[in-house]
């Protein structure tokens, strides 16, 4: 069981125990105390209170939340070198979805400015087959080995003559494209459309395909499917979360085509 420390959906550190995750997130963040449901007898997160009595935020999460509908996203900075001046970057790429924190977290090791989002959306079922987990795990130990400097005597010259930025450089373009094979574009089964729907008079969008079908981008939930909306619809109120208007807390996690649709809906005229 792992316990992770959250700052705005992004994973700041990961520990063994409670209490060393509460010390860990009290470097300026505040104590989270309010507990969420249970899994297996124990609060599956703790969120932090918030002040002027805005939502509460997700501060602790065990990784055991995946039973709750949480995943987690290998995002990676695609600003230009060095130009990235944000925590978290907003320009990025999502590389990977899954239930499985451990092996995103160290496939994200050998790619540069990444880092866990995690919030409760997308359920690709990519993240969790048997190919991508077996091969992903086999990569990680491959390029930790290539990683580390072999003992030698000091007259004998490295089987890798390799310098470690050369190292580095060659685990990251591996590992980028381990994740592009098993999440590409190629391998999106039908694209994704937004769908307005209804819900009394709150206007939210929902994502097709996706499971649940019935969940909102904010994470309400649409009881019985209904019907798609136009958005004239007369006195309804779009969501401020579902339309990008209000943080999302604790944000949905999208794959890569979940992700565009829902930004290029929210940029579009009169959104």
């Amino acid at each position: 069981m792992t316990y992770l420390v959250i700052d705005g959906a992004r994973v700041i550190s990961a520990h063994r125990t409670l209490a060393s995750a509460r010390s860990g997130e009290a470097q300026g963040l505040g104590h989270s105390t309010e507990p969420g449901p249970s899994v297996g007898g124990v609060p599956a997160w703790w969120a932090r209170p918030q002040q002027s009595g805005a939502l509460a935020e997700l501060g602790i999460l065990r990784t055991a939340a995946t039973e709750l509908g949480f995943r987690f996203e290998l995002r990676a900075c695609q600003a230009p070198a060095g130009s990235c001046t944000q925590r978290p970057c907003a320009t990025y790429a999502t590389w990977a979805v899954s239930r499985r924190y451990g092996l995103l977290s160290e496939l994200a090791a050998f790619v540069p400015l990444s880092w866990i989002w995690v919030g409760q959306r997308s359920d690709d079922p990519r993240g969790d087959a048997p190919q991508f987990l077996t091969e992903g795990r086999a990569l990680v130990d491959r390029l930790a080995a290539d990683m580390r400097q072999p003992l030698r005597a000091v007259e004998q010259l490295p089987d890798d003559t390799r310098t470690l930025a050369e190292r580095a450089q060659s685990a990251h373009a591996r590992a980028v494209t381990f994740l592009a094979r098993h999440f590409g574009p190629d391998s999106e089964a039908g694209g994704v459309v937004v769908r307005p729907v209804l819900h009394g008079q709150d206007l939210h969008l929902r994502l097709d395909p996706s499971t649940p079908a019935d969940l909102a981008v904010c994470g309400t939930a649409l009881p019985g499917r209904r019907g798609d909306a136009t958005g004239a619809e007369l006195g309804a109120h779009p969501c401020d979360r579902c339309f990008g208007r209000a943080p999302i807390v604790p944000s949905p996690v999208l794959g890569a085509a979940e992700y565009e649709a829902w930004i290029a809906y929210i940029h579009q005229p009169g959104s």
